[in-house]
């Protein structure tokens, strides 16, 4: 019997009391979530039974080593026990399992330069037989990308248990199958991703069929001014850390495609080159790829992750049919590091209306959501049927922000909690204080919620702005005369090392009569807030007097306190006003500010595309998250939606870019690292195994008319293994790597943590 992927798509219609720690999540994580039904039972000797396959046959005369890498600590790694593959390239293993820290399993097969890997389990919680081939070298060296070491794998606890259970998404390593998740719907034959993934198990495959493509596998994988792989898992790793080459859209100039070629055993597989080679894996909590009121989501916007990785996400609207009209969302979501619906979920109650794109964990691990009251038109001007109701959340209040402990269970009430003057709350962030920072979009203020004590709250208005004017609860819009809607429109939050509050400002300077901005003028503005209420207005304009912001949208500290600005170039926060895309400056960009206060810069290209949320990762590089490509406006039932794209920057600090690469340089080549498993992104964040999670905000026909006023709202979010540098969470302020100044200590676990990166440079 083999575990059970996913879970039905009902799931949700199921309440389950839980009431968990972090650390009996640490236990799920390590048990249910990840042990086959026929786990070992002998702790002090168990035998592992397995096949060696290469090209669909078996491979005799391999050498095969069972290897244990430490999770955690100094990253120590020891071969258990060897064999040597028969004519029927099968082995058997006897071995002890070490006592004392968490070690994952992986079983090593060579010979010569050929390798082939899987990973089968952690300590004693392991398959007793498998199957190790191409897809399991694949579905192992990308979840592991950010681990392997050369000839070591070794990296932080959560990290490394979380990234066995990823693998089996796209490997089964008792049959050596296309994993379940990767080979049925969302994915599947919906997307390009499964036949990315068979490309890539045909490139190991074209090395178990000549040992010298090895070695062009080996030259195709290595980094620019870094060292050339010497395993074939370490290659594999590389894709996912360095995932595209120059001269898109030509076949022959990507390597790696040429050499997926010479033995496609594996299909269906890719017709063309990708943009990248990245794996970007669709859930939905089913396997199912419609829109009805069975959805788990519908419209997630931002994402949360606590200590172990689970993650925790919001959404916009309550799930309907396609054609059906959706009102404010009142569910909370939580899943698995490895993208599996958390039993239970999703959460209700607690004053839960329409969240955007406010969610965040403190100290304590509750879970904290903005109302921002996301809702269809009908339900705001109430012509909805049926009724108003109240206990709907119809129409929204918009003024209220939701809190629930770790185990899902709402600490607010039925209205959430109101007071410090929450007016279209967006970002909703903890600083390491455990104070809370809430963006008002709709008044032009920040709710800070000292020690996360919601009776004590207190509203601090940016100058210029209607909270500065008393005004506190805006609702004519600037489409109406005597509009009193904000001016400014807060909405994203970065906590810097000092803790303060950076906040973007997504209007700061237009000007409603003139019915458009002037595109060579900086729309917006960053601000800067401390915990006793002062308000900095940061410079808008560059060194040479250039503007440097255009209707921004998202923003993220790196480890030093450098700020990254997401440029949507288009987005007119729609609070308190109707939706009403724009025209910005020349192209969408990112901004640094720098953590000196030196002047603003602007960095344009990745296939930045009306860029969102973005995130910055372990290595302090930018990811941007892109709501998609225009048109937004002027739009009818023939308009072509082009697919989105995933954007990546290298940070502040060049020296972990790739060689080459200085500050704000776009690591992705245009158009992006582009998957048609991506609609309409808001949110995102990275995990500790340096997983990319993007959430499908939106359908990509979201701006048409006839679907913005019923549900525009997605119902998947998408994962990316392997591809960033691990980030510790919960993100509480500015984001830790596990491998800083060398030897960290994992407060986690109580040990040190030892870099796994030793060898390479990012892409």
């Amino acid at each position: 019997m083999k575990p059970t992927f996913g879970l039905a798509r009902s799931v949700f219609l199921r309440k389950f009391p839980v009431a968990v720690t972090a650390m009996t999540m640490m236990i799920l994580a390590c048990t249910v979530g990840i042990l086959p039904v026929h786990a070992g039972q002998h702790p002090h000797s168990q035998t592992l039974r397995g096949t060696v396959e290469g090209n669909g046959h078996a491979q005799r005369g391999y050498k095969v080593s069972l290897y244990a890498a430490e999770a955690g600590g100094h990253g120590k790694g020891q071969v258990l026990g060897t064999a040597r593959t028969d004519g029927d390239g099968k082995f058997k293993i006897r071995y002890r399992v070490p006592h004392g820290q968490q070690f994952v399993l992986f079983v090593i097969a060579e010979y010569g330069p050929v390798m082939l890997a899987g990973v089968i389990g952690t300590g004693h919680h392991v398959y007793d037989a498998v199957v190790v081939n191409e897809r399991t070298t694949v579905a192992t060296g990308t979840a592991f990308a950010q681990f392997v070491d050369v000839w070591k794998i070794h990296g932080n606890t959560y990290g490394m248990i979380n990234a066995v259970k990823m693998a089996e998404n796209m490997a089964n390593p008792e049959t050596g199958d296309i994993g379940e998740v990767l080979f049925n719907t969302p994915n599947g034959t919906e997307t390009s991703t499964y036949p990315t993934f068979n490309s890539l198990t045909n490139v190991v495959a074209s090395c178990v069929a000549d040992n010298t493509n090895c070695y062009s596998l080996f030259m195709a994988t290595t980094p620019e001014g870094g060292p050339a792989p010497t395993t074939v898992l370490q290659a594999v790793a590389n894709i996912a850390k360095y995932p595209s080459y120059p001269g898109y859209p030509t076949d022959t100039d990507d390597p790696l495609y040429q050499l997926s070629l010479l033995d496609p055993v594996n299909q269906p597989a890719l017709m063309k080159r990708p943009t990248s080679w990245l794996l970007f894996i669709k859930f939905n909590g089913g396997q199912h790829n419609i829109y009805d009121p069975f959805n788990l989501m519908s419209g997630p916007g931002q994402i949360a992750f606590d200590e172990g990785g689970f993650a925790w996400i919001n959404d916009n609207y309550r799930p309907t049919f396609s054609n059906e009209i959706a009102c404010a969302g009142q569910r909370l979501i939580k899943t698995y590091p490895w993208g599996e619906t958390f039993p239970g979920s999703p959460y209700f109650g607690g004053g839960l209306s329409g969240a955007g794109f406010g969610i965040g964990l403190d100290p304590h691990g509750k879970v904290w959501v903005g109302n921002f009251g996301f809702e269809a038109p009908a339900c705001a001007d109430t012509t909805v049927d049926p009724l108003p109701d109240p206990a709907l959340k119809i129409p929204a209040a918009h003024d209220s922000v939701s809190v629930f402990r770790p185990d899902g269970s709402p600490i607010s009430g039925f209205d959430g909690f109101t007071k410090g003057h929450i007016w279209w709350p967006q970002a909703t962030v903890s600083d390491k204080k455990g104070n809370i920072w809430i963006a008002n979009c709709g008044n032009d203020t920040v709710t800070f919620i000292p020690k996360g004590k919601p009776g004590h709250a207190r509203n601090i208005a940016f100058p210029g702005g209607r909270g500065a004017e008393g005004i506190y609860a805006p609702t004519i819009p600037d489409t109406e005369p005597d509009s009193d809607a904000p001016l400014l429109k807060p909405f994203a939050i970065a906590i810097d090392p000092k803790g303060r509050a950076w906040v973007t400002a997504n209007q700061v300077g237009y000007v409603a009569d003139s019915g458009t901005a002037d595109p060579t003028e900086a729309i917006g503005g960053v601000y800067r807030v401390s915990s006793d209420g002062t308000v900095e207005m940061l410079p808008n304009l560059n060194a040479k007097s250039e503007p440097v912001l255009s209707w921004p949208m998202g923003i993220s500290g790196d480890s030093q306190g450098n700020m990254w600005v997401s440029n949507s170039n288009s987005v007119k926060v729609p609070c308190v006003d109707p939706l009403d895309p724009q025209d910005g400056m020349d192209g969408p960009s990112v901004t640094l500010y720098p953590a000196d206060d030196s002047a603003p810069s602007t960095h344009i290209g990745g296939g930045l595309t009306i860029p969102w949320g973005n995130a910055v990762d372990g290595n302090d590089t930018l990811w941007v998250f892109n709501f998609g490509q225009k048109p937004t406006r002027d739009v009818d039932e023939n308009t072509v939606w082009p697919d989105t794209p995933l954007s990546h920057f290298c940070g502040a600090d060049p020296s972990k870019c790739p060689s080459g690469k200085g500050t704000g340089d776009p690591i992705s080549r245009d158009p992006g690292y582009v998957s048609d498993a991506l609609d309409r992104v808001t949110g995102g964040g990275i995990d500790p195994s340096g997983n990319v999670w993007l959430l499908n905000n939106w359908k990509k026909t979201g701006p048409f008319g006839p679907v913005y006023n019923t549900n525009p709202g997605g119902n998947s979010f998408v994962i990316v293994p392997g591809a960033a540098g691990p980030v510790k969470t919960p993100l509480i302020g500015p984001p830790q790597s596990f491998d800083q100044r060398g030897h960290r200590r994992d407060h986690r676990r109580g040990h040190r943590s030892h870099s796994p990166h030793q060898a390479y440079d990012r892409d």
